[in-house]
C-alpha cells in the first residue's frame, strides 16, 4: 500500500493509525512461528514465553521504562479499567480524582463510583495544573487518573509535576498515554507514573494490543489461569506482541522527523483556517501540543454534519472522541475547557500522521472552510 497515495486523506490518526507494514509481518510470521501456548512446558511453548518477553522487554526498552513491568491487555480500554477499578475495589474507602478530559474508558469510574469520585477541573485552554491536582487530593483519595496527552485536543499534560503532587501525599497516579506513546518522548511521564497504560494501534500495531507499565501490577480484572504473573488471565496473545514492539520501534525512528514536519503542517493548517474562517475556534495548541492534532469549534453548526459532508468528499475526520462519535452531546473535554455546548457540538478534530501529505492537507483546509461556510449561510 502506497501510505502517501492511498492515506493521504485519511486525518483520523488519533483514533487508529494504520499499521506499520514491518508490524503486519511481524504478526504474521509470529502467528505462525510462535503459536504455541507459553505457558505450556513443552519446546513450543518455551519459544512462545522467549518471543513474549522479549516484545516485552522492547516495549518497556522502547517506552523508556527499564526496570518496571509491562502487563499486556488487549488496549488501553482494558487497560484503564484493570487499573482504575483494582486499585478502588481493593480500597472501598478510597476516593478517585480524576482530571475532566480523560478518554470515557477512564471517565466510566465516575458512574460506576458516584460519591466516591472528585472531578479535576481544567485551566483555560484545557490543561491539567500540577497545582490544582495538589489542592484537590484529600486524606482518601487513593488514585488520580489523568490523561498524557487529551485525545480530542491534544494538549499535553505535565505528568512529571502532576506526579510529584500525587506523591507528596502518598497518592498513586495513573497515566492515560494512549495519545501519546509512540508519538512524543514518553520517558519522564512513564517514571513519573505508578501505572502508564496504552493501545498499540495509535502508533502503527494492529488492534487488540495493550498494556499496563507499572512498578506493581494492579490487582487482575481478567481471572483464570493466572498468566501475566496473576495481573490478567487468559492465553497470551504472542504476535500481538511482537508486532507491537516492532510499531514502536517504527515510531522511534521517525519520531523526531515526523513530530518536526506534523507540527509544521498543523501551525500552516491552523494558519490557513483561521485565516480563511474568521469565526472558527481553534481548541489546540499546535506548536506544543500532540504533533498533527488540531481541534476547532465552528458555533453555530454540527460537527457531525461538518464530518459527513467532508466524508462525501473523500476525507475521514473525527467529531472529537471516536468512542462518542454517535452521541449527541458536547464534548466533555472542550466543555471542561471552556467551550460552551454550542461550541463543542460543532467541533471538528483533525489528527494527521505518516501518510499526511502537506497537498492533502491543503486539500482539506480549502473543503472543510468551503463546507463550514456554506453550512453557515443556511443555518
Amino acid at each position: 500500500m502506497k501510505e502517501d497515495t492511498d492515506i493521504s486523506r485519511y486525518f483520523d490518526y488519533a483514533a487508529s493509525a494504520p499499521p506499520f507494514p514491518a508490524a503486519l509481518d511481524v504478526f504474521s510470521r509470529a502467528s505462525a512461528s510462535t503459536f504455541a501456548n507459553p505457558s505450556s512446558a513443552h519446546a513450543p511453548g518455551a519459544a512462545a514465553r522467549a518471543a513474549l518477553e522479549h516484545a516485552r522487554a522492547g516495549i518497556l526498552r522502547l517506552a523508556g521504562a527499564a526496570g518496571r513491568r509491562l502487563v499486556f491487555t488487549s488496549g488501553a480500554t482494558e487497560a484503564n479499567n484493570q487499573v482504575i477499578r483494582g486499585v478502588m475495589d481493593a480500597n472501598p474507602r478510597g476516593r478517585l480524582l480524576i482530571a475532566a478530559d480523560v478518554h470515557s474508558s477512564a471517565w466510566f469510574a465516575k458512574k460506576l463510583y458516584g460519591s466516591r469520585v472528585d472531578v479535576l477541573t481544567l485551566r483555560p485552554g484545557g490543561i491539567t495544573g500540577p497545582d490544582e491536582v495538589a489542592a484537590r487530593l484529600g486524606r482518601r483519595t487513593v488514585l488520580c487518573s489523568i490523561a498524557h496527552a487529551c485525545n480530542e485536543t491534544g494538549i499535553v499534560h505535565d505528568v512529571a509535576a502532576i506526579a510529584e503532587a500525587c506523591a507528596a501525599k502518598g497518592v498513586l497516579l495513573h497515566c492515560d498515554g494512549s495519545q501519546a506513546l509512540g508519538h512524543i518522548p514518553v520517558d519522564a511521564a512513564v517514571g513519573a507514573s505508578d501505572f502508564y497504560t496504552f493501545s498499540g494501534h495509535k502508533f502503527g500495531a494492529p488492534r487488540g494490543s495493550g498494556g499496563v507499565i507499572c512498578r506493581r501490577p494492579p490487582p487482575p480484572l481478567v481471572h483464570g489461569g493466572g498468566q501475566e504473573d496473576g495481573a490478567r488471565s487468559g492465553t497470551e496473545n504472542n504476535a500481538a506482541a511482537a508486532a507491537t514492539a516492532t510499531a514502536l520501534e517504527c515510531s522511534a525512528g521517525i519520531l523526531l522527523s515526523e513530530s518536526m514536519r506534523l507540527r509544521g503542517l498543523a501551525v500552516a493548517f491552523a494558519d490557513s483556517l483561521l485565516s480563511r474562517t474568521g469565526w472558527c475556534l481553534l481548541n489546540s495548541a499546535p506548536e506544543t501540543g500532540l504533533p498533527g492534532l488540531l481541534s476547532f469549534s465552528f458555533p453555530g453548526l454540527s460537527g457531525h454534519s461538518l464530518a459527513a459532508e467532508l466524508g462525501m468528499l473523500g476525507f475521514a475526520v473525527s467529531t472529537g472522541s471516536a468512542c462518542q462519535s454517535g452521541e449527541a452531546e458536547p464534548s466533555r473535554a472542550l466543555v471542561a475547557a471552556g467551550r460552551s455546548r454550542d461550541e463543542a457540538l460543532g467541533s471538528i478534530r483533525v489528527s494527521m500522521g505518516r501518510g499526511t501529505t502537506a497537498g492533502a492537507a491543503t486539500e482539506l483546509v480549502n473543503a472543510l472552510a468551503e463546507c463550514a461556510s456554506r453550512q453557515r449561510r443556511l443555518a
